[in-house]
């Protein structure tokens, strides 16, 4: 977190430094730009830069200049990186990061003869003055007496000067000698306290001793005092070597203090040992080179604190080397002092060894056992080592969250993040798909999520925003969102999480509140925005008052005004009663006012149209279910309106058709027709003015049924539900709901298929009803002009037909009704009590 605080300023002298033109006198500019470049350091994943990805870059540079004609500019290129390799720097990939990032349009604006103004300017070496050339000069380089000795003496005897030969003979002589003679120890300086020397080695004579036998036989242990044994376990505890502990830090037995009995000396110093082993192992881990970012501030903060550690460990080793007061020395006390940082370093170091036991791609498995060994540290007042545990497990899960902050402020996902619970999807996926198929959770091979446990509450809000960010930057409404900086967002370090006046929450608690307000801070906004997008400029109320125009015929007008046209064909036996274009024609003329008509299509299937007039006219189950209506959304709105709510609202349109087509055909009965009237017996007419009044009742009885009860309330509902859910996804769950609601209570479900075909039965009547009567008026026809004998004017088959039906019509009602009363009773739910009021409607028409 420290280190987090310090970007701040810093990325305001990167802005500053770089001079930018509009952030000079615009101070808005200036903190824009700070933001940018702050939240790029941010959610930038590598601690180091990642240099795989900048040779890619290079070669790719290179191979662009190759496209590009610039051959000379690629060979030049390749040169000097294949120079680079064999001359390697520990920041080459900084500094060729650096120079990619600062360049503009390389491939077009480099020219090869720049690379001359960086080469140094050739200077021709001046000649160095020397002595030959000076004496050539002057004249004496051929004096002979130039190089003689010169004398120096108050006499001009020449034997004083052979003396002197003489004696400069004897001396030079006796100075090589001396010189030839020299060893090492004529360089060694002798310490003058010999005593104060012997003293160290006296006192240090035990690590040489050699274990003696007494007179059984056993070996004796070599006495140490406490303050040597005191100095050994500091020693191993700080890593390094000593005599007392072996390189696996166990207790060597050759030793024991002089005043301890040899348990109690085993004891002591095995408890040492135990913790020196866990800190070995730290230290070894802590060593170790790890590629993932999120392993590296493990072992940084673990570092950190054997850090810290050895400092204390100093500062007690300095009270006995200089004691500035009466100091005890007791390996007692040493424990006592040390026990409190040695338990929670203990504590991780099993979580190194748990965390080693795990597969490589779980790096974030310590951190679910640091979450976990938090919380157990609280509940047992251990309070030392929660906040040691705590504060580890947060500085790490501030590395955890920059793929997540990049996601949910971005949309974007780091290509090599192999710890992200969240990957794109294999393929192209069409942009109606993007919500459902762009991305996807990625899982383990045991089918559990790849995320910590303690995260899995809010995944689907991470996953959401990240998604919701995706979708508006498709839509062109990404600059709506205003990103957060990491210093506006909620803070998750351990003041802010674990704060004074929350002491007694448990750890569990107060971080899924920290985290889910820090997830709120970017979820809510980004999910809103889309929202307004979606009811605004993609206009969703508009396109679900559509498909209730065209599915649930909530205008009458136009839906009769289409589908009384094509029950005219039917009755017609018109054999293109199905022409495609005729459909589309009549469906848009019809709701031309009402929606967008050149997105409506009608079409029959292909079964439909293989149906001869015949039987597509006699019977509301061959053809009217093979009448599709489509009506083409736009993408963003086909993730809120899917298939299957389609597919719902197809189911419904073809009852709403077939009760139509039956009210059609009954229609079409007059009240008074002179046949009837005249021919007719009394019971006749009885028959057939009861058997039409009893299919008008079951039909205004459906009808109002599935329009009042069913359609009605549940899209009421369905809009109110919409207009308050939270994000998309619970947008399309309520659509889809609410039309697989009306299909249930509108005894289209799977459940009450024998009495859905009970039902269609029962609207094949007035069908037949017509029939009837259309044969007996032509036959009467035909009677009256002499030219043909009445085949069904006889009473008896008049009477026969209207029997049957009203008969059929009995019978089915009975079914209804029954099968409704036995389904609510079974059932649950609002469904059930709708099919009861159906049933109950039904019945009591029936009486009448």
């Amino acid at each position: 977190m420290a280190f987090a605080a310090r970007l701040g300023p810093l990325a305001e002298e990167l802005v500053e430094s770089l001079g930018f033109p509009a952030a000079r006198n615009n101070p808005r500019a200036a903190r824009a730009a700070r933001d940018v470049a702050l939240q790029g350091l941010k959610s930038h994943t590598y601690l180091r830069t990642n240099h795989f990805d900048v040779e890619h870059r290079l070669n790719g540079l290179e191979e662009r200049f190759r496209v590009n004609h610039r051959e000379s500019l690629a060979d030049a290129l390749r040169q000097r990186l294949n120079a680079l390799q064999r001359e390697p720097e520990p920041w080459l990939p900084e500094v060729l990061s650096l120079l990619l990032e600062l360049s503009d349009q390389p491939t077009f604006k480099s020219r090869l003869s720049d690379l001359d103004s960086l080469k140094e300017d050739v200077v021709e070496p001046q000649a160095s003055l020397r002595w030959e050339d000076i004496s050539k000069e002057d004249g004496w380089d051929h004096d002979p007496n130039l190089w003689a000795t010169a004398r120096y003496s108050d006499s001009s005897d020449d034997d004083v000067g052979d003396e002197l030969d003489d004696d400069d003979d004897t001396t030079s002589s006796s100075v090589d000698a001396e010189t030839i003679q020299r060893n090492p120890d004529n360089l060694t300086i002798h310490a003058e306290d010999t005593q104060l020397l012997e003293g160290v080695r006296e006192a240090q004579s035990w690590r040489r001793a050699v274990p003696e036998k007494d007179a059984s036989g056993s070996t004796r242990k070599i006495a140490v005092s406490e303050i040597h044994v005191l100095r050994e376990v500091l020693f191993m505890l700080q890593g390094l070597e000593t005599t007392m502990f072996n390189a696996d830090v166990s207790v060597k037995p050759a030793f024991q203090v002089s005043h301890l009995a040899w348990e109690t000396h085993k004891a002591s110093l095995n408890a040492f040992a135990e913790y020196g082993r866990h800190l070995h192992l730290l230290r070894e881990f802590a060593q170790q080179s790890q590629g993932a970012p999120l392993l590296q501030i493990f072992q940084d903060c673990i570092a950190e604190r054997l850090q810290s550690f050895d400092a204390k460990v100093a500062q007690i080793e300095a009270c006995f080397v200089d004691p500035s007061n009466h100091v005890i020395v007791s390996l007692l006390s040493i424990m006592a002092d040390l026990e409190p940082l040695l338990a929670p370093l203990t504590t991780v170091a099993d979580i190194v060894i748990r965390f080693r036991a795990t597969p490589r791609s779980n790096s974030f498995r310590y951190l679910e056992l640091l979450f976990d060994e938090a919380s157990l540290a609280q509940l047992t007042c251990k309070h030392t080592t929660y906040e040691f545990l705590a504060r580890i497990f947060l500085e790490c899960f501030a590395v955890y969250v920059r793929p997540i902050r990049q996601w949910m402020d971005r949309g974007r996902l780091f290509s090599e993040d192999e710890m992200f619970f969240i990957s794109n999807a294999s393929g192209q996926v069409p942009l109606s798909r993007t919500w459902q198929d762009a991305f996807e959770l990625r899982k383990n091979p045991d089918g559990t999520l790849h995320a910590p446990r303690f995260l899995q509450p809010t995944v689907n809000k991470i996953f959401n925003a990240g998604k919701n960010i995706v979708v508006l930057r498709q839509l062109g409404e990404n600059q709506t969102v205003g990103f957060q900086t990491v210093e506006e967002e909620p803070r998750l370090d351990y003041e802010s999480v674990c704060s004074q006046d929350s002491e007694l929450a448990p750890f569990t608690d107060l971080f899924d509140t920290a985290f889910e307000r820090w997830i709120q801070s970017k979820y809510r906004k980004t999910s809103s925005i889309l929202k307004n997008v979606l009811y605004g400029k993609c206009q969703l109320p508009s396109h679900l008052d559509a498909l209730q125009y065209l599915y649930l015929m909530s205008n009458g007008f136009a839906a009769i005004s289409l589908w009384g046209e094509v029950f005219g064909d039917l009755d017609a036996l018109k054999p293109g009663w199905h022409n495609r274009y005729a459909l589309t024609g009549l469906a848009q003329d019809a709701f031309a006012s009402l929606l967008d008509a050149s997105r409506l299509t009608v079409a029959v299937g292909g079964a439909g149209r293989e149906l001869s007039s015949e039987a597509a006219r006699d019977s509301v189950k061959t053809a009217l279910p093979y009448i599709a209506i489509s009506y083409r959304l736009a993408w963003p709105l086909q993730m809120i309106i899917s298939e299957e709510s389609l597919a719902h609202y197809q189911s419904i349109s073809t009852l709403l058709l077939q009760i139509r087509r039956a009210q059609h055909a009954l229609q079409k009965l007059s009240l008074t027709k002179s046949y009837w009237m005249e021919e007719a017996s009394w019971e006749e007419s009885a028959l057939y003015y009861s058997s039409r009044n009893t299919l008008s009742w079951f039909l205004t009885t459906l009808q109002t049924y599935v329009s009042t009860l069913v359609l009605a309330p549940n899209t009421q509902t369905m809009r109110l539900e919409l207009a308050s859910a939270p994000d998309v996804d619970a947008m399309a769950a309520i659509h889809t709901s609410a039309t697989k609601r009306m299909v249930d209570e509108a005894c289209l479900g799977s459940r009450l298929t024998p009495i859905r075909e009970c039902i269609l039965d029962v609207l094949d009547l007035p069908i037949k009803l017509q029939q009837a009567h259309a044969g007996l008026e032509h036959t009467a026809e035909l009677d009256e002009s002499g030219t043909s004998q009445p085949v069904l004017g006889d009473a008896a088959s008049r009477r026969e037909t209207l029997e049957g039906i009203r008969a059929d019509l009995d019978r089915h009602l009975r079914f209804i009704c029954g099968g409704l009363r036995s389904v609510a009773g079974a059932s649950s739910g609002s469904g059930a009590a709708k099919w009861d009021m159906l049933a109950e409607m039904l019945q009591d028409g029936s009486r009448g």
